[in-house]
């Protein structure tokens, strides 16, 4: 079971190298990360975006182009396209947006005629290493599903947890965040997590509670105090967010006030995807390069 993110990366290192497929690499951050990556033996580098302007940009960072693979695609459109086809071509190769909204990527993706989707619900988990949290937290869906149904969040329960246990962890333990940590007619999230928690409680695979509050998921305190003592409280492996925005905070929150490091990929596609935020730093994407890595042999 993987404690912090220095164990995916000696894991990572010991996997087959894999294509990673950059649509768009015109950043920095990203052009670094997977070149480091690269030195590891962790993948092999193949760029798709403005052939000029990566030149350039690989020039100033002081990165050789020997054993680099770039594709000219100015629009970005055409190179989401271009990555797209690239990576359905190869079933271990890694797709990882870089300088494009995840929209235009995401529309390649589910594309039928070329796209990466299965049956599956795609869904985001972000994994988070917290300074003062005793674990990794994981947490969805940030990135997206918007406003996701009970029926979806199930689905997005069902490609979380294979994702977590292929990573070691035993009946991990789910927590389904609302406001507060009752049922109450006014606030839907919670009479949804209710609804999902007693659909769910009797499986054998993992642990589920909720509604709670974010506090009483992670603090043992906070659940101690309020009198709450199921088994997921206090000690969570996974956060179920009621919809995007408040994922996103949560993440985004966690990174800048609370010194964390996320890292993220898309479950539910034929291939890990990687759909970092332009604003993420670079140690953020390299881990995420790492637990693509990773998870080309879970899926």
């Amino acid at each position: 079971m993987f404690r912090n993110f220095t164990q995916v990366i000696d894991d990572a290192r010991k996997l087959e190298t894999k294509d990673l497929i950059i649509v768009c690499p015109e950043d920095r951050a990203i052009l670094i990360a997977a070149n480091d990556a690269f030195q590891m033996g962790l993948i092999r580098p193949v760029l798709v975006g403005n052939k000029k302007k990566i030149l350039k940009l690989l020039m100033e960072l002081g990165i050789r182009k020997t054993g680099y693979e770039i594709y000219n695609a100015v629009e970005k459109r055409d190179a989401a396209l271009l990555g797209v086809k690239l990576v359905s071509k190869q079933e271990s190769s890694i797709l990882v947006k870089g300088m494009l909204q995840s929209s235009t990527l995401l529309e390649e993706v589910v594309n039928k005629k070329h796209g990466l989707t299965t049956n599956d619900l795609l869904s985001h988990i972000v994994v988070l290493d917290i300074p003062n949290y005793h674990k990794l937290l994981f947490v969805t869906d940030s990135v997206i599903n918007v406003l996701p149904t009970e029926e979806e969040k199930i689905e997005i329960i069902k490609n979380t947890y294979n994702f977590v246990s292929s990573l070691g962890i035993y009946k991990p333990k789910l927590a389904l965040i609302s406001a507060i940590d009752a049922v109450e007619e006014h606030i839907q999230s919670s009479i949804e997590a209710d609804n999902i928690v007693g659909k769910l409680k009797n499986n054998e695979d993992y642990y589920i509670g909720g509604p709670f509050s974010v506090d009483v998921a992670i603090n043992y305190e906070s659940a101690k105090t309020k009198g709450i003592t199921n088994i997921v409280a206090g000690d969570a492996d996974v956060l179920i967010f009621p919809n995007i925005e408040s994922g996103n905070t949560f993440c985004k929150s966690t990174t800048f006030l609370a010194n964390s490091i996320p890292a993220g990929i898309v479950l539910g596609a034929s291939n890990p995807i990687v759909l970092t935020s332009q604003s993420d730093s670079y140690k953020s994407k390299l881990y995420s390069i790492a637990l693509a890595v990773v998870s080309t042999d879970l899926l």
